[in-house]
């Protein structure tokens, strides 16, 4: 819809047809065993820049760790699946499949997402 645009999006009339628009996403979860009777976390930071430079753009950070319980091991497949606060699930494929001899069902592990973002006008 033209003339429509996200509340957050500064300096976006700045914009014109033809401006080439780069954008770089970079998401990265690692996972720690927790130790017997360590307390959950579940807690998220951030950070944004915008239009700090001559044309438009910036960067979004944000990390994001929770403690969460294994719910099931598939080693054909290389994955683990997690269950969390509020019946949040999770699924992923694990790269180091020897970590997967490391953990077993019901086992308390934190999560964290490493996830940033940046636009730049070229």
């Amino acid at each position: 819809m033209p003339g429509v645009r996200a509340p957050a999006a500064k300096r976006f009339d700045e914009l014109e047809v033809g401006d080439k628009v780069s954008i770089t996403y970079n998401n990265t979860v690692s996972a720690r065993l927790k130790a017997p009777g360590e307390a959950p976390v579940n807690n998220a930071t951030g950070a944004t820049t915008a239009g700090q430079r001559e044309r438009p753009g910036g960067t979004a950070t944000m990390e994001r760790t929770m403690t969460v319980t294994v719910s099931a091991i598939d080693k054909s497949a290389s994955s683990i699946a997690f269950t969390g606060p509020n019946g949040w699930k999770y699924s992923r494929r694990v790269v180091d499949p020897s970590v997967l001899d490391k953990v077993k069902v019901g086992d308390q592990v934190d999560i964290t997402w490493d996830t940033d973002v940046t636009v730049a006008v070229q």
